[in-house]
């Protein structure tokens, strides 16, 4: 299936992955990486991730390696991200993307 980042989940990692890059040179693109792999295996099989507590619609893809979640919803003929959160953000933030 088809994966569509949406503008806000794209600035949301991209900054993400500078701040690494700046901890660490090449930090930020293993970050990069792992989000092209949970991208893929999203796409692969949408529905084997889980709901996000208290949502009929919006599922959660926690990553290995770094403390983020990518949330997204199940389209009619793609998948949609909303955000890539990290695990310390208040929950739900992304909610307001939901249109």
């Amino acid at each position: 299936m088809r994966v569509v980042v949406i503008g806000e989940a794209d600035a949301e990692l991209t900054a993400a992955a500078d701040w690494y890059e700046q901890e660490r040179e090449g930090l930020g693109d293993d970050l990069l990486a792992e989000a092209d792999r949970v991208l893929n295996a999203i796409a692969a099989s949408p529905t084997t991730w889980p709901l996000v507590p208290g949502s009929k619609k919006v599922r959660r893809f926690l990553f290995t390696r770094f403390p983020y979640v990518a949330y997204f919803v199940i389209r009619d003929e793609h998948v949609l991200v909303l955000a890539f959160g990290h695990t310390s953000r208040k929950p739900g933030y992304w909610r307001s993307r939901l249109k």
